[in-house]
């Protein structure tokens, strides 16, 4: 599960909403949050946001106040988006296979993966997946409300 909730910070949008989320287990959930820590940290130094800052984007699920080189900077920590700056989608897919138990709650995020994935094909004017970071952030927004409605 850490891998994936890594994933869901790199997104801005799920980690506070996560704990309403009956479908993931207290220790699915405690295993996400160790597994961010360091990451967020990591990138955070390299493009001098605090702690404090990754802390209050992640609570309120706004990372338009970051550099969209920290959100690719997450993603590609995690491999999510690879060294030519594209998302992944069958490192999510792995990632979600191994990491969510409920298969409901799978089918989900494997719907919004598949969806996602179109962002490969949209042009973008770096190729270091800054550009591309963004717009997978926005695309995965509906996650946080689908996972919501399985409680």
């Amino acid at each position: 599960m850490s891998s994936l909730h890594y994933f869901f910070l790199f997104t801005g949008i799920i980690a506070a909403s996560l704990r309403n989320v009956r479908a993931l287990t207290a220790e699915e959930i405690s295993a996400v949050e160790d597994a961010v820590h360091p990451f967020a940290i990591e990138c955070g130094k390299e493009f001098g946001v605090t702690e404090e800052q990754l802390k209050k984007a992640r609570e309120s699920g706004d990372t338009s106040s970051l550099d969209p080189c920290l959100i690719a900077c997450f993603g590609k920590k995690m491999g999510l988006i690879n060294d030519k700056g594209m998302f992944d989608a069958e490192k999510a897919t792995e990632m979600t296979k191994q990491f969510i138990a409920d298969e409901e709650a799978q089918k989900i995020i494997m719907e919004i993966v598949n969806k996602c994935s179109s962002v490969n094909e949209q042009s973008v004017g770096d190729d270091q997946g800054c550009e591309r970071a963004v717009l997978l952030t926005e695309c995965f927004k509906p996650l946080k409300d689908q996972l919501a409605a399985l409680q």
